[in-house]
């Protein structure tokens, strides 16, 4: 009886086992005819009309152009969408669609950081060259404060990430935020922002492209933004934490046939604002020192 039992076992087994071999065949052969309703399908005439797509997205992170999907780099694309979507202003809201990059300030602006994955010159000093390189257009922008000023004609924004040294110079060595602006356009567009707030607030920008002539076409942009400090300095009166620039910007396009171009900018910007002051949010042991010399400060208290 053993013998028989064990023989009706191992024939179930087999059975089991058939059946598992058996169902994905089965699954996969059912699953044929709902792949091929995915195809295009044809309409009266014959013609194959092929289904939506999402379109590729064009960067150049390899110093040309070439889609996402084919772009051997760690690279995190923010388009003019996203940008119009999200208020993006300047270099410093590009964190909050960005995770891997962080941008500090010191006491000013031109003491501006950028981190990407953690890593950074993190040094306050104007005169240290950055490890992270901003080009825009193309240019590399030695100083910060000549990278952060507001641009009225983004189109994306691409951040490399790790080090970059090989295509874009000594200073990339943590990565890269490249800025890319529109070109002029053969058709006349432009448009008309400006934006108010709390302490005296008032932010205008303005941008216009159009053709000239049937190969060549121009651009020019322009921005202001200004508001008042919200922190006082105790011993100088100041207001600090202002905004205060303004920039101009012209792009000339030149197309004399479909495989050449040529592009032409320049553009000014000023900043002259006092930026980025620090309260005390607990008294140390100097305190009582700092008040005997006649210094004044409020401690324990993040709005001081």
């Amino acid at each position: 009886m053993a013998r028989t039992t064990n023989r009706h076992l191992a024939q179930r087994f087999k059975v089991a086992l058939s059946a598992g071999t058996a169902l994905p065949v089965l699954l996969l052969g059912m699953s044929a005819p709902a792949l091929a309703q995915e195809q295009p399908e044809a309409d009266q005439e014959g013609t194959a009309v092929s289904s939506p797509r999402v379109g590729d997205i064009v960067v150049t992170a390899n110093k040309r152009e070439e889609t996402l999907q084919d772009t051997p780099i760690a690279v995190s694309v923010v388009e003019a969408e996203a940008i119009e979507q999200a208020e993006i202003q300047d270099l410093l809201d590009l964190q909050t669609l960005v995770p891997s990059l962080a941008i500090r300030q010191g006491q000013t602006s031109g003491n501006t950081n950028f981190f990407i994955r953690g890593f950074g010159n993190g040094q306050n000093a104007i005169g240290l060259e950055p490890s992270v390189g901003v080009f825009i257009d193309g240019v590399y922008r030695s100083r910060s404060a000549a990278s952060i000023s507001d641009l009225p004609n983004l189109e994306r924004v691409e951040v490399l990430r790790g080090p970059q040294s090989t295509l874009f110079g000594k200073n990339a060595s943590v990565g890269v935020i490249s800025v890319t602006t529109r070109k002029p356009q053969f058709e006349w567009d432009g448009h008309l922002e400006s934006s108010f707030g709390n302490y005296g607030l008032h932010r205008f920008e303005a941008y216009v492209t159009g053709p000239v002539t049937n190969t060549v076409a121009v651009a020019l942009g322009g921005n202001f933004n200004r508001r008042d400090g919200y922190v006082e300095d105790l011993g100088t009166g100041d207001d600090y934490n202002e905004r205060d620039r303004w920039g101009i910007r012209g792009d000339i396009l030149w197309e004399p046939s479909l495989d050449v171009s040529f592009r032409l900018i320049g553009d000014y910007d000023k900043i002259d604002e006092n930026c980025c002051i620090l309260t005390n949010l607990v008294e140390g042991p100097t305190g009582a020192s700092i008040r005997a010399l006649g210094g004044q400060f409020v401690s324990e208290d993040p709005f001081s």
